[in-house]
């Protein structure tokens, strides 16, 4: 019986299972912030309907994935005219895409940082996205902070006409959540 139970042991405290075993983390707090340039302003804005699937360990990074959808509706500028215009069809069209959605394809790390290849999806339009980002944990507490530009037009955002004329292509955006595992 000794036997068995020292086989047993053995066999489970080399079990890959448990020495591969990932950091599921559980979003408690995320934001979406973006600046534009109009008419030679930096509009701020931000988003606060966010969800995410987190499912990483610095030292397992080809097993971890990153995953995320923010609301549209949720659009903060501080001005409801502008935010109720970039629900409407000529940018986000929030009534056939109510979402924004970030899904990692792969991620790396780069000195202190980490950086991942992500699928990001507005309007419809799927386009590989490289978001460098860092990772700060501190006991069951972590958060994940990225920052990146995209070009709107990429995905449909706007056009060349009316409002839009005087928007800058590239938008700047920051994602920040905290997360407890």
């Amino acid at each position: 019986m000794k036997k068995v139970v020292l086989i047993l042991t053995l066999a489970l405290l080399g079990s890959p299972v448990l020495i591969s075993a990932q950091t599921k983390w559980q979003q408690t707090a995320a934001t979406v912030s973006f600046g534009v340039k109009n008419r030679g302003s930096n509009v701020p804005g931000t988003f606060s309907g966010i969800s995410t699937t987190l499912v990483f360990s610095p030292d397992k990074l080809a097993s971890s994935s990153l995953k995320g959808a923010l609301n549209i509706n949720t659009i903060n500028t501080g001005n409801t005219k502008r935010d109720k215009d970039l629900k409407d069809e000529t940018y986000f069209d929030a009534a056939k895409h109510p979402t924004i959605q970030v899904s990692s394809t792969s991620l790396s790390k780069k000195g202190a940082q980490y950086v991942g290849n992500f699928n990001v999806t507005i309007k419809g339009v799927t386009k590989q996205v490289q978001i460098p980002f860092s990772f700060a944990q501190q006991g069951k507490n972590a958060t994940f902070r990225g920052s990146f530009t995209i070009n709107r037009r990429d995905f449909g955002v706007g056009n060349k006409k009316g409002l839009a004329l005087f928007m800058s292509d590239d938008v700047n955006v920051t994602i920040t959540v905290q997360a407890k595992s």
